[in-house]
């Protein structure tokens, strides 16, 4: 199957959906977790939480077209890797050190804990804190992954019709059998085998065909089916949003979205990442100290946005980009010498 070449609305796609979580976390969030001095509740990003949901259709596009591209798991996992963790693990550092000068006790996480953030893996384990509280969403992303993973060796991985409806079917029997039972490991079965979110990554994998293959109506059957199953399992609202952003997505496929192009949108998709990274538990600091100062018009959320907007650029130029061109190349020189060996068999 040819790969076509990917289209720059997903990248401001994904800068919204950051922009979008950004501000629902300094203003709705940080109200009903700390409750602002005077900044009250701005109802605007009051659904600004869906952002996350959003990440999470265009991570099932992306993933899975990466997905098609690698030759192995061993591939796609190193590839993976040198993506996420460099950027990662410098924002790990940076809110630990940060949270812990500011002597922020509710954000606080032992250094410990925060060793195990650095794996990524913290989020599995029940008695760790996350450093950092969107850091919830990467196991999310870290499961989908898994789960490609696994069928990549199997040679499932292109089979992306009965993939969906098994997941999808099994999803549906997991969080079934957690309303009906509603025990500690049906719980902990439909935390970690993410079915709250598995409609989301399903979606994403459907626009991947019909981006590659055209406008089949099993794709939209299986988006329907989705949807079906967030109203179902999630709510009326969420199921709303997913049609919002199925709708957002046929248009980008239509070419219908190109005003999503501009350098603004484009430089947010750009250090989406690390904003997202780093953006909740510094900024609910800078908040904190600029209210304990009587800083209080809420026009003074510009500070913390516009701090973990730098620092987001800071990571993106000198961390993220130069880690991920060295660390490629190296993986790429070693790959192709291990395939030139004499003992490599051909």
């Amino acid at each position: 199957m040819s790969q076509r070449k990917r289209f720059t609305e997903l990248d401001s796609m994904r800068g919204l959906a950051a922009l979008i979580v950004v501000f629902y976390h300094y203003t709705v969030y940080y109200d009903e977790k700390f409750g602002h001095a005077q900044w009250g509740r701005i109802d605007l990003f009051t659904f600004g939480h869906y952002g996350v949901q959003l990440f999470f259709i265009i991570s099932g596009f992306v993933i899975y077209m990466s997905l098609m591209k690698v030759k192995s798991v061993s591939d796609f996992a190193i590839k993976r890797s040198i993506r996420l963790y460099p950027a990662y693990m410098f924002s790990v550092a940076l809110t630990f050190l940060v949270v812990s000068l500011a002597a922020a006790e509710s954000l606080r996480t032992t250094f410990p804990e925060a060793m195990v953030n650095l794996t990524m893996l913290q989020d599995f384990i029940p008695a760790v804190k996350n450093v950092d509280g969107v850091y919830w969403t990467l196991r999310v992303e870290m499961t989908f992954y898994v789960i490609m993973a696994i069928l990549l060796p199997m040679g499932l991985a292109r089979k992306t019709m009965p993939i969906a409806i098994i997941w999808l079917a099994a999803s549906a029997v997991i969080q079934l059998a957690n309303t009906v039972l509603a025990t500690d490991m049906t719980a902990f079965i439909e935390k970690y085998s993410m079915s709250n979110y598995s409609q989301m990554f399903i979606i994403g994998m459907m626009f991947y065909g019909i981006w590659q293959n055209g406008n089949h109506k099993k794709y939209f059957y299986m988006i329907g089916l989705a949807i079906g199953y967030d109203f179902i399992f999630e709510g009326v609202t969420n199921g709303l949003f997913s049609i919002l952003f199925v709708i957002l997505f046929q248009l980008i496929l239509m070419n219908r979205m190109q005003w999503l192009n501009s350098r603004i949108l484009l430089f947010f998709g750009a250090i989406s990442y690390p904003l997202y990274l780093v953006h909740q538990n510094i900024g609910y600091v800078i908040i904190y100290r600029m209210e304990s100062a009587g800083f209080l018009n809420i026009s003074y959320i510009l500070v913390p946005f516009l701090a973990s907007v730098l620092i987001a650029y800071g990571i993106h130029q000198y961390i993220e980009k130069p880690s991920q061109s060295v660390l490629l190349t190296m993986y790429k020189d070693r790959r192709e010498g291990y395939l030139k060996h004499p003992l490599v068999k051909k």
